[in-house]
């Protein structure tokens, strides 16, 4: 590439989240770097989306639209058609992106040239009106903000989800809060025409750029902060006690453009479950890119499958539709019961209850309420110094101080001991 600058677009695909994408777009632009675009690609939205855009003065925010209703896929294929950059990273109307990160990132990107970056994935929860918190939470370990790189090989990591001894996506090599290389994404449109090729984008090309990536670097420092809100895909979709309304035409509207695409669904819409749609990806990249060359363990997939399932009650309701899905992926595979009758009857109730099994969770060292994922940045931004320096990240600095203050009353009580 030269010794010219090296140009990363930042896309965002939208629809009807104006009142997120107003801080996204803070956040996107929040950074100084003159050789970064931003690609806002509008889904056809019905809100202020275009007025949030044009209330901003920045030559390197694009703005474009299909003008029609297309599926969330097809939207990610249109937009990623007007981006221009050597790499491009992709992510939601509700996420972020921290200044300090896209430093280390343009560092690390001169530095090894590699074909993928992928990075630790900290989510905020923004405030809700009816499921969930009241006011914007963001939790993390001391140990998400900084920390030494670690060079992957795909083949091996692809390898390692044929396997199952990976089932979740985000350890893949990921445009979705990721960067990836020009090279990787013409390499996977040599092969399949579009790149991408899932209705699950980010799931998809997650594994599809495992297969022709050469390089994959995984940091510690966020570049990226995932959003989650009641108004997204994914908690439409997955929501694990009842819908609300918006959430149910969310789902509806999602589902129905999606069957209108010239790509089929991965699986049917009905089998609300991530580690399924991992597992129908693979099979599709082995058919369509690798000529059937990889060895998937379907037997350990199902189980991935099924333990899945099992933790939601609403999940639940897709038991009848499972055993096709397996018999499609495996036509070896023997149809077993799945699940007693009387015990899915029971689960179709609780679900529609909307009551959830409670869960031990991993302490964390701390939280912070924040109201907007703009809020999130800015505070990340003061607690995390210069790209790699950790001497100057005031979080690792006082974390340093704890342990040191836990050590010396150790040793004080040791000593009156």
């Amino acid at each position: 590439m030269g010794n010219d600058p090296l140009k990363i677009s930042i896309v965002v695909p939208t629809r009807n989240r104006a009142e997120f994408l107003k801080y996204c777009l803070e956040t996107c632009l929040a950074s100084p770097d003159p050789d970064i675009e931003v690609v806002v690609s509008d889904n056809n939205s019905v809100d202020d989306t275009g007025d949030v855009v044009a209330a901003i003065s920045d030559a390197r925010l694009r703005y474009v639209h299909p003008g029609r209703d297309i599926s969330m896929r097809q939207n990610f294929e249109f937009a990623l058609s007007h981006a221009s950059g050597d790499y491009v990273i992709f992510i939601g109307d509700d996420d972020g992106v921290v200044p300090n990160g896209i430093a280390t990132l343009r560092h690390l990107l001169h530095k090894q040239a590699p074909d993928v970056v992928i990075w630790r994935h900290i989510t905020y929860i923004w405030p809700h009106k009816e499921n969930g918190p009241k006011d914007g939470l963001l939790k993390f370990r001391y140990r998400d903000f900084c920390g030494p790189l670690k060079r992957l090989d795909p083949q091996q990591v692809f390898e390692d989800f044929c396997a199952a001894r990976l089932i979740n996506y985000r350890d893949g090599a990921n445009i979705y809060h990721g960067c990836v290389s020009r090279r990787v994404i013409d390499a996977v449109k040599a092969t399949g025409g579009e790149y991408f090729q899932g209705q699950i984008p980010d799931v998809n090309t997650a594994l599809t750029n495992l297969t022709v990536a050469k390089s994959l670097l995984w940091i510690r420092n966020p570049v990226t902060i995932a959003g989650a809100g009641e108004k997204s895909n994914g908690s439409a979709m997955n929501a694990p006690t009842k819908h609300t309304d918006q959430q149910t035409k969310i789902a509806e509207n999602f589902t129905e453009l999606a069957e209108a695409d010239r790509i089929a669904p991965e699986i049917d819409l009905r089998i609300r479950s991530i580690p399924a749609y991992v597992y129908a990806n693979l099979m599709r990249i082995n058919q369509d890119h690798l000529a059937g060359r990889a060895v998937i363990d379907h037997a350990r997939w199902r189980e991935v499958v099924i333990a899945d399932m099992r933790k939601f009650p609403k999940q639940n309701r897709c038991w009848n539709v499972l055993e096709d899905f397996f018999l499609k992926m495996d036509p070896a595979y023997s149809r077993v019961p799945l699940a007693d009758p009387a015990d899915l009857t029971e689960r179709e109730k609780t679900a529609a209850d909307g009551e959830i099994p409670s869960k031990k969770r991993k302490s964390l060292i701390g939280k912070k309420d924040l109201q907007t994922v703009a809020s999130v940045v800015a505070w990340i931004q003061t607690v995390t110094g210069k790209p790699y320096s950790p001497s100057a990240n005031k979080l690792i600095a006082t974390f340093k101080q704890l342990v040191k203050g836990l050590e010396m009353r150790r040793n004080v009580s040791r000593l009156r001991k």
